[in-house]
């Protein structure tokens, strides 16, 4: 019989907190486990469950109704419970236990994997590289290729098989590339697995009157409003990334010269904006607000709540949502965070027949062709570009018209 252990849960995620703490986390990504822990907490009151169990988590998991991305958050902060629960050790990425390598080439893919380290790769490029080889070289030494030098073309598309996600592929061709800089196999197969092309979506658009109702829902009679109006400002009048307005400091705002200039968190390159009125004196009118709290550090924008730090992305990003459902957006496919607002700005500037150049120095972007991909939200211009099709003549005619059946060899 099972033996069940009793631990509270406030115990566990004080465990879990604390390791996440000791590892550096970002203040934001413990907020996400924060709130993912407040919510199992309820689960368990609601069905008054008093110490937490694996199985608890599990059953959470299983009523959980949410999107692909938030169950993937919820499932690893569920398994970090489950390893404090079962005193693992803490382990920055959960890889799957039962992927273990064949002995035949263990020591091949531990070379491999340093010399990957020693080429600057981070711990999650390194686990990705791991566990895709385990799986590749596995299926090599059961179809019998237990020498590495006698693989050929044929058994790697075979192998290939074995990933359902494409992006594996990329994890095998460097692989193959590295054993033939080795000399362990005599031919590049790497050229042989095709790059994933990746689908690029059309941007998530927001007119300009959705974006005037947005602000207008904001209630700025209260101090909290005050604070988000000119947040939400700065993503819709400025295209300012939520990174960006999180780590916003006074010296980087000349209300003199009506300019915002910082290094942007993304890129680590300079960037300065003339403020529109509207931003300014959100911002003014926020910072004069906020006075009365005597913040000790430099940041714009704090928490409203205890311990009153600065202000975390996933605070924004919650604001911006929560103001986009009081307005009564009807969001559909479309993306509906602080980003989308970036996305609009560029679009809506494309449109009024800003020039590339012009948007993508706004936006801070390094690469002149991103910007174009905005492009492809301004259907009526594009429309302009359209060549009409040739009329149909010949066989191709009798063909569409039934006509003439093309046999195909």
């Amino acid at each position: 019989m099972t033996e069940h252990k009793f631990i509270p849960i406030d115990e566990l995620i004080n465990r879990v907190m604390m390791q996440l703490k000791e590892q550096h986390y970002m203040e934001s990504t413990l907020i996400v486990y924060k709130r993912t822990y407040h919510r199992i907490k309820e689960f368990m009151l609601q069905n008054d469950y008093q110490n937490y169990s694996p199985e608890i988590g599990s059953s959470f998991l299983d009523e959980q109704k949410v999107s692909a991305s938030t169950m993937s958050a919820y499932k690893c902060a569920v398994r970090r419970l489950n390893d404090s629960y079962n005193d693992k050790e803490f382990r920055s990425h959960h890889e799957n236990d039962t992927a273990k390598i064949c002995d035949v080439y263990k020591d091949l893919l531990e070379d491999y994997l340093n010399n990957c380290i020693n080429k600057g790769n981070k711990p999650g490029t390194i686990a990705h590289k791991r566990f895709a080889c385990i799986h590749f070289l596995n299926f090599l030494a059961e179809s019998d290729y237990k020498d590495i030098s006698l693989i050929n073309a044929g058994i790697i598309a075979r192998a290939l098989l074995i990933f359902t996600n494409p992006d594996r592929y990329a994890d095998v061709k460097s692989f193959l590339r590295y054993l033939k800089e080795k000399s362990l196999i005599d031919r590049d197969y790497a050229e042989m697995i095709p790059r994933l092309k990746r689908a690029q979506p059309i941007p998530s658009v927001y007119t300009i009157d959705e974006i005037k109702l947005i602000e207008q829902h904001v209630d700025i009679s209260t101090d909290t409003g005050k604070r988000n109006i000119a947040i939400i400002r700065l993503a819709t009048r400025m295209g300012l990334r939520s990174g960006d307005i999180a780590k916003l400091t006074l010296d980087e705002i000349d209300f003199s010269s009506e300019t915002i200039h910082l290094i942007q968190e993304k890129t680590n390159i300079p960037l300065e904006l003339q403020m529109p009125k509207e931003v300014s004196d959100s911002i003014y009118a926020h910072l004069e607000n906020s006075k009365k709290n005597h913040y000790s550090d430099e940041y714009v924008f704090h928490s409203m709540t205890a311990p009153y730090g600065k202000i975390s992305t996933s605070i924004i990003r919650h604001l911006v949502n929560n103001s986009m459902d009081k307005a009564g957006i009807e969001v559909g496919l479309r993306k509906h965070g602080p980003h989308a607002f970036r996305s609009s700005l560029a679009s809506h500037m494309i449109e009024d027949e800003n020039s590339y150049e012009t948007v993508r120095k706004i936006l801070g972007h390094s690469d002149p062709n991103v910007i174009k991909h905005y492009a492809k939200t301004d259907i009526e211009r594009l429309r302009l570009c359209a060549i009409s099709p040739p009329k149909p003549n010949g066989l191709f005619k009798d063909y569409l018209s039934g006509k003439q059946v093309i046999s195909h060899v």
